[in-house]
C-alpha cells in the first residue's frame, strides 16, 4: 500500500511540473478577438447566467494615504462589510461596518485589533484579546446593524479559525496537552457563537511541540484538518482527517502524501461538492472528497491554473479563478469556468485611474469581488474598492 502510495505521490509531482510548463507556455486570459468569437458561437454547456452584466460603479472605495496602515476587509452573505484600519505608527485602531449599499452603519473605535474576522450568512465573529492590555482571546458576535454580543467561549491554545459555510466558525486546536505529548482538536461555533459540542479529538502524539495543521470545509457538514504526521515535523509526511462538524470524526486519520522532501508545505483551498483542492506552492497537487481517504488528481482545467485562487461562485453553480499575485499589473480579470470545467469567459474590471502600480483581486463567499490597488508614492498609498454581489 505504501508503495501505490509513494508512486501516486511521484504521479503527482509530476503533475505539477507539466503544470508549471503549461503556466509557462499560456499567456493566460482571452484576448479581445477570442473572446468576441466565443460570445459569437454562444456560451458553453452550464454557462447561462454565470457572466454577470456590464459592471457598473464600485459599491463603495476606501484606501489609506500610506503604508503604515492595514486594511482586512470582510463581507457576510447579506453584503454587510466589516472593514478594520490599524496603523502600526500612531497605533490606532478602528473598525467601521458596511451595509450592503456601502453607507456606514456604525465606527468601533473600543476594540483592540483583532485576530480573525469572521463573516457569517447574516454578522460576523470577532476574535481578538480582551483588551490593549489583556492578550485573553474573546469572542463577540457582530449582528449587522452593529450591535457587539461577547460569549464566554474558550478560546485558550486555538491556532485557526474558518468559516462553516456562513453558519457558524470552526476552531482549530494544535497545542501540547502535558509534556512531551502533543494534541489536535476542532471546536464548532454556530452563528450565534455558542459551542455546539465538546472538542473533537482529532490526532495525538509525542514530541516536544505540536505539528502545523490546516482545516478546511466547502460545505457545512464535512471538514478536514491536515497535519504534518512525519516523525520530526519536518514536512516530509502529511496525514489527514475527516470530521462532521459538531458531530464526529469520520475513520481514524490516514496518509495523505509520504517521502516529500524536508520542508514540504501543503494547504487547501475549498472547491464544490464538498471537495477539497491540495496545494503545494502555486501547484495544484490533487483534490480530496468528503470522507474518502485517496488523494485524486486535480481536474485537468484547474491543474493548469498554477497562478489562480479559486472561488465556488452563483452558489455553486461555477467558479471564479483569480490570480493570486499582482503579475498583470493595474489590468485585473477573472476567469469563471462552469462547475464541469468549462470556461464560460472573463471579467475585465473598469480601468483603475492613475496613477497605480500593482493591483489584485479576491472573490469573497458571498460573490462580492473586491481590488486592492497599490498607488504608490513616497508613502505607499493604496486603495480599495469592491462590487458587492456581483456573482452571488
Amino acid at each position: 500500500m505504501r508503495g501505490m502510495r509513494a508512486v501516486l505521490v511521484a504521479g503527482i509531482w509530476c503533475l505539477a511540473c507539466r503544470v508549471a510548463d503549461a503556466e509557462a507556455q499560456s499567456p493566460g486570459g482571452l484576448s479581445p478577438a477570442m473572446e468576441a468569437d466565443a460570445e459569437a458561437e454562444g456560451a458553453p454547456a452550464g454557462c447561462e447566467g454565470l457572466l454577470p452584466g456590464p459592471m457598473g460603479p464600485p459599491t463603495g472605495t476606501t484606501g489609506a494615504a500610506d503604508s503604515d496602515e492595514r486594511l482586512r476587509m470582510e463581507v457576510d452573505g447579506e453584503g454587510n462589510v466589516l472593514l478594520e484600519f490599524a496603523n502600526s505608527v500612531t497605533e490606532s485602531h478602528r473598525l467601521e461596518l458596511l451595509g450592503p449599499s456601502g453607507g456606514l452603519v456604525k465606527t468601533f473605535y473600543d476594540l483592540p485589533r483583532q485576530w480573525r474576522l469572521i463573516a457569517q450568512d447574516q454578522g460576523f465573529h470577532l476574535l481578538g484579546p480582551r483588551s490593549d492590555s489583556d492578550p485573553t482571546r474573546v469572542l463577540h458576535v457582530m449582528t449587522p446593524n452593529g450591535t457587539l454580543i461577547p460569549k464566554p467561549v474558550d478560546l485558550d491554545r486555538v491556532t485557526d479559525v474558518i468559516p462553516r459555510g456562513g453558519q457558524g466558525s470552526l476552531l482549530l486546536r494544535a497545542y501540547r496537552p502535558s509534556e512531551g505529548r502533543w494534541r489536535i482538536d476542532v471546536l464548532t461555533l454556530d452563528r450565534e457563537g455558542e459551542q455546539s459540542a465538546a472538542p473533537l479529538f482529532i490526532a495525538s502524539g509525542a514530541g516536544p511541540y505540536p505539528p502545523w495543521a490546516d482545516v478546511a470545509s466547502s460545505q457545512v457538514d464535512s471538514a478536514l484538518v491536515l497535519f504534518d504526521s512525519s516523525e520530526t515535523h519536518n514536512g516530509s509526511q502529511w496525514s489527514a482527517r475527516w470530521f462532521r462538524p459538531g458531530g464526529t470524526a469520520v475513520g481514524p486519520p490516514f496518509v495523505v502524501v509520504e517521502k516529500m522532501p524536508s520542508g514540504s508545505y501543503f494547504r487547501m483551498e475549498p472547491l464544490l461538492n464538498g471537495e477539497l483542492g491540495l496545494r503545494s506552492g502555486g501547484a495544484w497537487v490533487g483534490r480530496l472528497t468528503p470522507f474518502h481517504k485517496e488523494l485524486r488528481l486535480a481536474p485537468p482545467w484547474l491543474a493548469v491554473q498554477p497562478g489562480f485562487s479559486v472561488s465556488p461562485i452563483r452558489q455553486g453553480r461555477g467558479y471564479g479563478l483569480v490570480r493570486s499575485d499582482s503579475e498583470n499589473g493595474c489590468k485585473n480579470f477573472m476567469v469563471v469556468h462552469a462547475r464541469s470545467g468549462e470556461r464560460c469567459g472573463e471579467v475585465v474590471l473598469p480601468p483603475v485611474e492613475p496613477p497605480c502600480q500593482s493591483s489584485s483581486l479576491r472573490l469573497t463567499r458571498d460573490g462580492t469581488l473586491v481590488q486592492f490597488v497599490s498607488l504608490g508614492g513616497e508613502f505607499g498609498a493604496y486603495s480599495l474598492r469592491w462590487w458587492t454581489g456581483l456573482l452571488k
